[in-house]
């Protein structure tokens, strides 16, 4: 049996739907819900629902902005959450992770703090066709803030980059470690 067999032989879709509220749902004469938009927006399994109300009703304050018991307790379950990620991705620590509130601003955090300093006139930014809008409107607005050009390209069967290693394209993007 082949790894991804065993592992699908193992696989619950029912227990899954079930952590999920949402997926409870059926729609369009009670056909279940099927919701294929992750890139854009996850659904909550219920723990993260029961933890975001249980922060909300007993611990709601700013972190690391004040010293009262309820932004200390807010701190103290950042912190954690904090640490328990680093380890489960194997970080030196957890001052190496960056916490946003989702992948859209993590990537207009790296154009725009690290890319558009570095992009020149003339550059290129590639992505591939296969990018969800989301990872492609903040490169074109930082390449077109800085006069460098989006260029997308095709992806592989696979879904590699293989195109990178021969494409021409503009330093700093050919510099980058591969």
């Amino acid at each position: 049996m082949s790894t991804s067999s065993a592992v699908a032989a193992g696989f619950d879709i029912d227990r899954v739907r079930a952590d999920f509220p949402l997926l409870a749902r059926t729609v369009h004469g009670n056909k279940p819900l099927v919701y294929l938009d992750n890139a854009n927006t996850a659904q909550k399994p219920a723990c993260v629902i029961d933890a975001v109300n249980g922060f909300y009703r007993e611990r709601n304050a700013n972190v690391a902005r004040a010293v009262h018991v309820l932004s200390e307790e807010a701190t103290n379950l950042y912190e954690g959450a904090r640490n328990a990620l680093a380890r489960f991705i194997n970080a030196g620590s957890a001052q190496e992770l960056v916490l946003t509130s989702g992948t859209t601003m993590a990537t207009n955090l790296v154009a725009y703090s690290y890319l558009l300093p570095r992009l020149k006139p003339g550059d290129s930014v590639l992505v591939t066709r296969m990018e969800h809008h989301a990872n492609i409107v903040p490169w074109q607005l930082v390449g077109q803030r800085a006069g460098a050009t989006l260029k997308r390209r095709p992806s592989t069967r696979a879904a590699n980059c293989a195109w990178m290693s021969s494409s021409p394209c503009s330093p700093p993007m050919c510099d980058w470690p591969r």
